[in-house]
Protein backbone atom coordinates (compact mmCIF):
# COMPACT_ATOMS: atom_id res chain seq x y z
CA UNK A 1 0.00 0.00 0.00
CA UNK A 2 2.65 2.48 1.06
CA UNK A 3 4.98 1.39 -1.72
CA UNK A 4 2.32 2.04 -4.36
CA UNK A 5 1.57 5.45 -2.88
CA UNK A 6 5.28 6.31 -2.73
CA UNK A 7 5.85 5.21 -6.33
CA UNK A 8 2.86 7.18 -7.59
CA UNK A 9 4.02 10.34 -5.79
CA UNK A 10 7.54 9.80 -7.12
CA UNK A 11 6.34 9.39 -10.70
CA UNK A 12 4.05 12.40 -10.52
CA UNK A 13 6.82 14.56 -9.08
CA UNK A 14 9.24 13.39 -11.78
CA UNK A 15 6.81 14.30 -14.56
CA UNK A 16 6.15 17.70 -13.01
CA UNK A 17 9.90 18.48 -12.86
CA UNK A 18 10.78 17.68 -16.48
CA UNK A 19 12.21 20.56 -18.43
CA UNK A 20 11.44 20.39 -22.10
CA UNK A 21 13.46 21.86 -24.91
CA UNK A 22 12.12 22.57 -28.34
CA UNK A 23 13.51 23.02 -31.79
CA UNK A 24 14.12 26.67 -32.69
CA UNK A 25 11.19 26.84 -35.08
CA UNK A 26 8.67 25.67 -32.46
CA UNK A 27 7.22 28.22 -30.12
CA UNK A 28 6.29 27.32 -26.55
CA UNK A 29 2.53 27.32 -27.09
CA UNK A 30 2.78 24.87 -29.99
CA UNK A 31 5.09 22.61 -27.99
CA UNK A 32 2.73 22.70 -25.02
CA UNK A 33 -0.26 21.94 -27.25
CA UNK A 34 1.51 18.97 -28.85
CA UNK A 35 2.61 17.66 -25.44
CA UNK A 36 -0.91 17.88 -24.07
CA UNK A 37 -2.25 16.09 -27.15
CA UNK A 38 0.35 13.36 -26.67
CA UNK A 39 -0.69 12.96 -23.02
CA UNK A 40 -4.34 12.73 -24.09
CA UNK A 41 -3.45 9.96 -26.54
CA UNK A 42 -1.58 7.98 -23.89
CA UNK A 43 -4.31 8.50 -21.28
CA UNK A 44 -7.00 7.60 -23.83
CA UNK A 45 -5.11 4.42 -24.69
CA UNK A 46 -4.95 3.52 -21.01
CA UNK A 47 -8.63 4.25 -20.50
CA UNK A 48 -9.60 2.26 -23.58
CA UNK A 49 -7.47 -0.66 -22.42
CA UNK A 50 -9.07 -0.52 -18.97
CA UNK A 51 -12.55 -0.58 -20.54
CA UNK A 52 -11.57 -3.60 -22.64
CA UNK A 53 -10.17 -5.30 -19.55
CA UNK A 54 -13.38 -4.51 -17.70
CA UNK A 55 -15.46 -5.96 -20.50
CA UNK A 56 -13.71 -9.33 -20.13
CA UNK A 57 -15.19 -9.71 -16.63
CA UNK A 58 -18.62 -10.53 -18.03
CA UNK A 59 -17.27 -13.72 -19.61
CA UNK A 60 -15.95 -15.37 -16.43
CA UNK A 61 -17.73 -17.17 -13.59
CA UNK A 62 -16.19 -15.13 -10.74
CA UNK A 63 -15.43 -11.55 -11.90
CA UNK A 64 -13.83 -10.71 -8.54
CA UNK A 65 -11.05 -13.21 -9.21
CA UNK A 66 -10.11 -11.55 -12.51
CA UNK A 67 -9.94 -7.85 -11.60
CA UNK A 68 -6.34 -7.82 -12.74
CA UNK A 69 -7.68 -7.87 -16.32
CA UNK A 70 -8.56 -4.19 -15.86
CA UNK A 71 -5.00 -3.32 -14.88
CA UNK A 72 -3.51 -5.45 -17.63
CA UNK A 73 -5.77 -3.81 -20.21
CA UNK A 74 -4.89 -0.33 -18.93
CA UNK A 75 -1.18 -1.14 -19.01
CA UNK A 76 -1.41 -2.47 -22.56
CA UNK A 77 -3.39 0.59 -23.61
CA UNK A 78 -0.79 2.94 -22.11
CA UNK A 79 2.01 1.02 -23.84
CA UNK A 80 0.16 1.23 -27.13
CA UNK A 81 -0.42 4.95 -26.66
CA UNK A 82 3.26 5.55 -25.89
CA UNK A 83 4.27 3.50 -28.94
CA UNK A 84 1.92 5.52 -31.14
CA UNK A 85 3.15 8.86 -29.76
CA UNK A 86 6.77 7.78 -30.19
CA UNK A 87 6.16 6.69 -33.77
CA UNK A 88 4.31 9.87 -34.69
CA UNK A 89 6.97 12.05 -33.03
CA UNK A 90 9.73 10.25 -34.90
CA UNK A 91 7.89 10.78 -38.17
CA UNK A 92 7.39 14.52 -37.57
CA UNK A 93 11.11 15.06 -38.06
CA UNK A 94 11.13 12.85 -41.14
CA UNK A 95 8.20 14.74 -42.64
CA UNK A 96 9.90 18.06 -41.90
CA UNK A 97 13.04 16.82 -43.62
CA UNK A 98 11.30 15.47 -46.71
CA UNK A 99 8.91 18.41 -47.04
CA UNK A 100 11.86 20.77 -47.26
CA UNK A 101 11.52 22.39 -43.86
CA UNK A 102 15.13 21.80 -42.85
CA UNK A 103 16.77 21.84 -46.27
CA UNK A 104 15.39 22.01 -49.75
CA UNK A 105 16.55 18.66 -51.15
CA UNK A 106 13.70 18.13 -53.62
CA UNK A 107 14.79 20.83 -56.01
CA UNK A 108 16.23 19.61 -59.33
CA UNK A 109 19.32 21.78 -58.75
CA UNK A 110 20.40 19.49 -55.94
CA UNK A 111 20.33 16.22 -57.85
CA UNK A 112 23.41 14.01 -57.88
CA UNK A 113 25.29 16.14 -60.41
CA UNK A 114 24.37 19.30 -58.51
CA UNK A 115 25.64 17.85 -55.24
CA UNK A 116 28.92 16.80 -56.85
CA UNK A 117 29.41 20.28 -58.31
CA UNK A 118 28.61 21.89 -54.95
CA UNK A 119 31.09 19.64 -53.10
CA UNK A 120 33.78 20.36 -55.72
CA UNK A 121 33.20 24.10 -55.35
CA UNK A 122 33.35 23.87 -51.55
CA UNK A 123 36.53 21.82 -51.71
CA UNK A 124 38.20 24.30 -54.04
CA UNK A 125 37.12 27.19 -51.84
CA UNK A 126 38.57 25.56 -48.72
CA UNK A 127 41.71 24.00 -50.18
CA UNK A 128 45.08 25.72 -49.89
CA UNK A 129 46.81 26.85 -53.05
CA UNK A 130 50.20 28.46 -53.66
CA UNK A 131 48.58 31.89 -53.60
CA UNK A 132 47.17 31.41 -50.13
CA UNK A 133 49.08 31.45 -46.90
CA UNK A 134 49.57 28.04 -45.31
CA UNK A 135 47.81 27.38 -42.04
CA UNK A 136 49.65 28.23 -38.83
CA UNK A 137 49.70 24.67 -37.53
CA UNK A 138 50.83 21.79 -39.73
CA UNK A 139 50.69 18.20 -38.50
CA UNK A 140 53.50 15.90 -39.57
CA UNK A 141 54.55 12.52 -38.31
CA UNK A 142 56.99 9.84 -39.30
CA UNK A 143 57.81 6.36 -38.10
Amino acid sequence: MYLKRFLSILIISQFSCFQTTAAPELNDSKLLEESVNDMYIVAGGGLGGAVLGLSTLSFVEEPGDHLKNILVGAALGVMGGVAFVGYSTANKGRDLYYDGGATNLKTPDFATSGRIAWHKKQFQKNSYSSKRELPFFVWASSF
